[in-house]
């Protein structure tokens, strides 16, 4: 941490810096606190100018002292802030970079900001469940007004500077000088200014408060919302110092909230997937710009575009020139739409795919540091690719497979170079989704590894390590999410009810909408794989039944729901109801009711079961990156942490359902015991 004060004629000028963008962290509080206080008591100085950099005048408050209860430890953000806009002389922040969050606070607090016009200000507080708390709610509407202030907020956007020109949030928009600029500026203005915080808001619009309040819906982030609402209304009915101290007590509500913990803890479980404990710390990722994909199917495609997007070289490979040109024409057309929807410029998108170059000749592996392989999930198929792509890649190159289902460990095997195999699990569409499962083989070296990660930070993916086994994490849980989901249906439930029931739990789609979207064949196929390693697994046969009868899902209008009228999320089909009543008739199951609770308890204790075993196999390396790999690929309500945290919140209601379940004769008692590593959880 470097805290230096210079003095320019009589205006003073902090700088400060950190090596983690001036995370205000109580040390770095401290020491400007100390600063401040040493030039507002300087007869020869008569204003201070407060610079971070040009990286970021600050990222914002230390997150993990929230979590500790420090955040309020003096210096606090809230004593900085009263010393700065008490402050008798006029104390100007110079911006550039981010200021976010506690950190565009800090200059709000200041007398006038000059600003640099690319830097990025936001109050993101609301991703972490939680309300700017170092008078953000109070300061801001007083700067450019209600409206543009509770959009801020409650979205946690960047601030659009261009258009707050006519505001009071800044005297000037830098050019790449913004620290000269504010010298210039306070040297210009050496009379105090009064703080905007003295003054009431102007034209409060009350009428946006009450708008926005009748479209809060019931869901768990209402809670947070409805909080800034009460914060910013605060700030246009009161006066400062009972605003702020309004502010504090919503704030500090929030930190207690469910909502708050979840997503304070997802924002440091995605930080954490990043370490992987044991790897070699003098081993640094391998440098790849030339890729290649092989395969040009949807997947192989959307892997491509990926590359193609985050500057790489990319080499498509098919068999046949059919093949290349459906890939060619998918790549195409992402990027045709890409500009139609204004993301990007005709000019971009062209040369972004100059990037890209086809071929029919495995030899074009020559010049390529990594090659992924996209073909159809068949072993004799992805063998001979592999075999191929050993055949003619240059040493050192990395042999990347997409694989799902198939053994990585084995398919590393057919190649003279195991060490270098890595499975690189794009989710589809991979040109949306953001999850990479990055799979480590038990021949994977340190550098193929932290060069897969690497690839998957450089791709703009969350990349989670994950060990192989059928499905790896994400798709191992599924498979028993979606087991359990169908012995429900069996023992009474509707597939309408399951679905709503999670819905409203706040997965991104239910169970069942979810395989119609996917196919319903897909995990037909998956099934009997399933069955052929074990023939005891016990699964519904309702779902076969839908198979049998053509129900795919939306690719063929018909599947668990109607599609047949153009209602993407189908509509309730009275021929599944009856399918399901003659099966269980047939089946001599006697229907039970279950409660929405009872559903939600059995479909995520499922996922989170299922995790625990993923853990004790070493196959996931920590509970929170599973949580990782459900918050970014499968549709789990971040406000709710992940599967593995919401139920570790209540382990011992976690023990207790499971006992419960398995005494259940339409279930699967099997599936509903404790692995060891919950027993010594549990018993610690």
């Amino acid at each position: 941490m470097n805290v230096q004060q210079q003095q320019f004629g009589s205006v003073a000028c902090i700088e400060f810096a950190t090596d983690k963008l001036n995370v205000l962290s109580h040390a770095l509080r401290e020491a400007l606190y100390s600063a401040l206080t040493q030039a507002l008591s300087d007869e020869s100085v008569t204003s201070i100018v407060l610079y971070g950099g040009e990286k970021a005048f600050s990222a914002g408050a230390d997150i993990s002292e929230f979590t500790q209860g420090t955040h309020l430890t003096f210096p606090s953000l809230h004593d900085l802030v009263n010393l700065i806009s008490d402050a008798p002389k006029t104390i100007v922040a110079a911006v550039a970079g981010q200021a976010l969050g506690g950190g565009l606070e800090l200059a709000l607090a200041c007398h006038v900001r000059v600003i640099d016009a690319k830097a990025k200000l936001a109050l993101p507080e609301v991703h972490l469940g939680l309300l700017p708390g170092a008078a953000g709610t109070q300061l801001l509407p007083r700067y450019i007004g209600v409206s543009a202030a509770l959009n801020a907020i409650s979205t946690g956007k960047p601030l659009k500077l261009a258009d707050l020109t006519q505001t009071q949030l800044f005297v000037s928009l830098s050019q790449a000088q913004v620290k000269q600029d504010a010298l210039a500026w306070a040297e210009a203005n050496p009379q105090p200014v009064v703080h905007i915080k003295h003054t009431q808001v102007a034209d409060a619009e009350a009428d946006v408060l009450v708008a926005a309040r009748a479209k809060l819906d019931s869901q768990g982030p209402a809670i947070v919302q409805t909080a800034i609402l009460d914060a910013i209304q605060a700030a246009t009915e009161h006066d400062f110092a009972q605003g702020f101290t309004k502010e504090q007590a919503l704030f500090q509500a929030l930190t207690e909230t469910d909502i708050s913990k979840s997503l304070r803890h997802a924002f440091f479980a995605e930080r954490m997937v990043k370490n992987v404990p044991g790897l070699d710390n003098t081993i640094s990722a391998q440098h790849i710009q030339n890729v290649a994909v092989i395969g040009a199917g949807t997947m192989g495609s959307g892997i491509a575009i990926c590359f193609l997007k985050a500057g790489f070289n990319v080499t498509l490979i098919e068999t046949q020139q059919a093949g290349l040109d459906r890939g060619l024409g998918l790549i195409g057309k992402y990027f045709s739409q890409q500009v139609e929807k204004g993301r990007l410029s005709a000019e971009k998108a062209a040369a972004i795919q100059t990037q890209l170059k086809t071929s029919l000749d495995y030899a074009d592996l020559a010049h390529v540091e990594l090659a992924l392989e996209a073909v159809f999930e068949d072993w004799d198929v992805k063998t001979s690719v592999l075999q191929k792509m050993d055949q003619y890649l240059p040493q050192g190159a990395i042999l990347a497979s997409n694989t799902s289902t198939l053994d990585l460990n084995q398919l590393a095997q057919v190649t003279k170079r195991p060490e270098a195999v890595v499975g690189l699990h794009f989710f589809s569409p991979a040109q949306v989704m953001p999850l990479l499962e990055v799979v480590r083989t038990a021949h994977t070296d340190d550098q193929t590894l932290l060069t897969a990660l690497n690839l998957g930070k450089l791709l703009g993916k969350v990349a989670v390590v994950a060990g192989v086994c059928d499905g790896f994490i994400g798709n191992r849980m599924l498979n028993e999410y979606l087991r359990i989901a169908g012995l429900l249906i069996d023992a009474g439930a509707s597939p309408y009810q399951i679905d709503q029931a999670l819905e409203n739990f706040g997965m991104a789609m239910g169970p069942f909408r979810m395989c119609d979207m996917a196919g319903n064949d897909i995990g037909y196929l998956i099934r009997k794989q399933q069955l052929k390693a074990n023939p005891n697994k016990k699964f519904s046969g309702i779902a076969d039944l839908l198979c049998e009868q053509q129900r795919f899902g939306q690719k063929t209008q018909k599947g668990w729901y109607d599609y047949s009228t153009g209602n993407r999320r189908g509509e309730i089909d009275q021929d599944v109801l009856a399918l399901i009543d003659a099966y269980r008739q047939q089946q001599r199951i006697v229907p039970q009711q279950f409660s929405d609770a009872e559903i939600v308890a059995r479909c995520i204790n499922a996922l989170a079961l299922e995790g625990y075993r993923l853990l004790e196999e070493g196959i996931a390396l920590r509970e929170s990156d599973i949580d990782v790999v459900y918050l970014a690929g499968y549709g789990f309500p971040r406000w709710r942490g992940g599967p593995m945290f919401f139920v570790g919140q209540n382990l011992n209601q976690f023990q207790q359902q499971v006992h419960t379940f398995a005494q259940d004769t339409v279930g699967d008692a099997s599936f509903w015991q404790l692995p060891n590593i919950l027993s010594q959880k549990l018993s610690a």
